[in-house]
Protein backbone atom coordinates (compact mmCIF):
# COMPACT_ATOMS: atom_id res chain seq x y z
CA UNK A 1 0.00 0.00 0.00
CA UNK A 2 1.30 3.51 -0.77
CA UNK A 3 0.66 6.78 0.54
CA UNK A 4 1.09 10.11 -1.40
CA UNK A 5 1.18 11.71 2.02
CA UNK A 6 4.93 13.34 3.62
CA UNK A 7 6.57 11.30 6.02
CA UNK A 8 5.42 12.63 9.74
CA UNK A 9 9.20 14.27 11.64
CA UNK A 10 9.19 11.20 13.94
CA UNK A 11 9.68 8.62 10.95
CA UNK A 12 12.23 11.20 9.18
CA UNK A 13 13.83 11.78 12.42
CA UNK A 14 14.41 7.95 13.06
CA UNK A 15 15.54 7.22 9.21
CA UNK A 16 17.91 9.70 9.54
CA UNK A 17 19.33 8.36 12.64
CA UNK A 18 19.65 4.85 11.02
CA UNK A 19 21.68 7.00 7.88
CA UNK A 20 23.79 8.16 10.60
CA UNK A 21 24.44 5.32 12.28
CA UNK A 22 25.09 3.31 9.42
CA UNK A 23 28.00 5.48 8.73
CA UNK A 24 29.86 5.69 12.66
CA UNK A 25 29.40 1.75 12.74
CA UNK A 26 30.69 1.02 9.34
CA UNK A 27 33.75 3.58 10.09
CA UNK A 28 34.20 1.91 13.26
CA UNK A 29 34.31 -1.07 11.29
CA UNK A 30 31.51 -2.54 13.95
CA UNK A 31 29.69 -4.96 12.85
CA UNK A 32 27.89 -5.94 15.58
CA UNK A 33 27.10 -2.25 15.66
CA UNK A 34 25.62 -2.17 12.29
CA UNK A 35 23.91 -5.25 12.92
CA UNK A 36 21.71 -3.12 15.82
CA UNK A 37 20.01 -1.46 12.43
CA UNK A 38 18.89 -4.89 11.00
CA UNK A 39 15.94 -6.85 12.04
CA UNK A 40 16.79 -10.29 13.30
CA UNK A 41 14.88 -11.59 10.22
CA UNK A 42 17.13 -9.43 8.03
CA UNK A 43 16.96 -10.20 4.00
CA UNK A 44 20.55 -8.24 3.10
CA UNK A 45 22.09 -8.27 -0.68
CA UNK A 46 25.22 -7.22 -0.27
CA UNK A 47 27.03 -5.13 -3.22
CA UNK A 48 29.02 -8.04 -4.89
CA UNK A 49 25.09 -9.62 -5.20
CA UNK A 50 25.26 -12.58 -2.08
CA UNK A 51 21.86 -12.77 0.01
CA UNK A 52 22.58 -12.72 3.60
CA UNK A 53 19.56 -14.08 5.43
CA UNK A 54 19.19 -13.18 9.42
CA UNK A 55 21.72 -10.90 11.70
CA UNK A 56 24.19 -13.68 12.70
CA UNK A 57 24.90 -14.04 8.39
CA UNK A 58 24.66 -10.18 8.65
CA UNK A 59 27.56 -10.18 11.41
CA UNK A 60 29.34 -12.53 10.23
CA UNK A 61 29.88 -11.57 6.65
CA UNK A 62 30.07 -7.81 7.88
CA UNK A 63 33.08 -8.66 10.61
CA UNK A 64 35.03 -11.00 8.08
CA UNK A 65 35.18 -8.15 5.31
CA UNK A 66 35.82 -5.42 7.84
CA UNK A 67 38.84 -7.62 8.77
CA UNK A 68 40.18 -8.12 5.16
CA UNK A 69 39.73 -5.81 2.37
CA UNK A 70 37.38 -3.32 3.99
CA UNK A 71 39.31 -2.82 7.21
CA UNK A 72 40.62 0.75 6.13
CA UNK A 73 37.35 1.68 4.20
CA UNK A 74 35.70 4.73 4.81
CA UNK A 75 32.24 5.34 4.22
CA UNK A 76 30.13 8.68 3.12
CA UNK A 77 26.79 8.83 3.03
CA UNK A 78 25.18 11.10 0.43
CA UNK A 79 21.99 12.63 -0.03
CA UNK A 80 18.90 10.33 0.50
CA UNK A 81 15.26 10.07 -0.20
CA UNK A 82 12.57 8.33 2.13
CA UNK A 83 8.86 7.52 0.52
CA UNK A 84 6.51 6.30 3.24
CA UNK A 85 4.75 3.38 2.23
CA UNK A 86 2.44 2.87 5.35
CA UNK A 87 2.30 4.41 9.23
CA UNK A 88 5.07 2.17 10.38
CA UNK A 89 6.88 1.41 6.99
CA UNK A 90 9.02 3.53 4.45
CA UNK A 91 11.61 2.86 1.65
CA UNK A 92 14.69 4.38 1.63
CA UNK A 93 17.38 5.42 -0.83
CA UNK A 94 20.75 6.03 0.27
CA UNK A 95 23.89 7.15 -1.82
CA UNK A 96 27.07 6.53 -1.25
CA UNK A 97 30.91 6.71 -1.62
CA UNK A 98 33.72 4.86 0.27
CA UNK A 99 37.39 5.15 -0.02
CA UNK A 100 40.43 3.23 1.21
CA UNK A 101 39.02 -0.27 0.67
CA UNK A 102 40.89 -2.50 -1.02
CA UNK A 103 40.57 -5.45 -3.41
CA UNK A 104 40.61 -9.20 -2.70
CA UNK A 105 44.09 -9.20 -3.18
CA UNK A 106 44.86 -6.26 -1.10
CA UNK A 107 45.22 -3.91 -3.75
CA UNK A 108 44.28 -0.29 -3.05
CA UNK A 109 40.95 -0.11 -4.96
CA UNK A 110 39.44 3.74 -6.65
CA UNK A 111 36.74 5.52 -4.67
CA UNK A 112 33.45 3.70 -5.21
CA UNK A 113 29.89 5.13 -5.46
CA UNK A 114 26.20 3.42 -4.77
CA UNK A 115 22.91 3.30 -3.97
CA UNK A 116 21.60 1.34 -1.11
CA UNK A 117 17.80 0.70 -0.88
CA UNK A 118 16.31 -0.34 2.46
CA UNK A 119 12.98 -1.32 3.27
CA UNK A 120 12.65 0.11 6.92
CA UNK A 121 9.72 -0.42 9.39
CA UNK A 122 9.18 0.25 12.89
CA UNK A 123 8.83 -3.20 14.85
CA UNK A 124 7.72 -2.32 18.80
CA UNK A 125 9.91 0.85 20.00
CA UNK A 126 12.42 1.05 17.32
CA UNK A 127 13.02 1.58 13.76
CA UNK A 128 14.98 -1.26 12.11
CA UNK A 129 16.45 -2.41 8.54
CA UNK A 130 14.05 -4.91 7.32
CA UNK A 131 15.39 -5.76 3.75
CA UNK A 132 18.47 -3.80 1.55
CA UNK A 133 19.70 -4.28 -1.40
CA UNK A 134 23.47 -2.70 -2.16
CA UNK A 135 24.02 -1.67 -5.99
CA UNK A 136 27.80 -0.41 -6.93
CA UNK A 137 27.50 2.44 -9.34
CA UNK A 138 29.95 1.71 -13.19
CA UNK A 139 31.78 4.24 -13.51
CA UNK A 140 30.41 6.46 -16.19
CA UNK A 141 27.20 6.88 -13.67
CA UNK A 142 26.28 9.35 -11.50
CA UNK A 143 24.52 9.76 -8.25
CA UNK A 144 20.77 10.92 -9.36
CA UNK A 145 20.13 12.86 -5.83
CA UNK A 146 23.81 14.67 -5.91
CA UNK A 147 23.16 16.73 -8.76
Amino acid sequence: MQTNSPPPCAMRENIQQIVTQWQHAWNAHDAVALAELVETDVDFVTVAGRWLQGVQEFVDWHREIHLRHMRDSLWSNGRYRLRRLDDNICLVHLEWTTVGDRDVEGAPRAPRHGIFTWLVAQGGVSWRIFAAHNTELRDNSRHRLQG
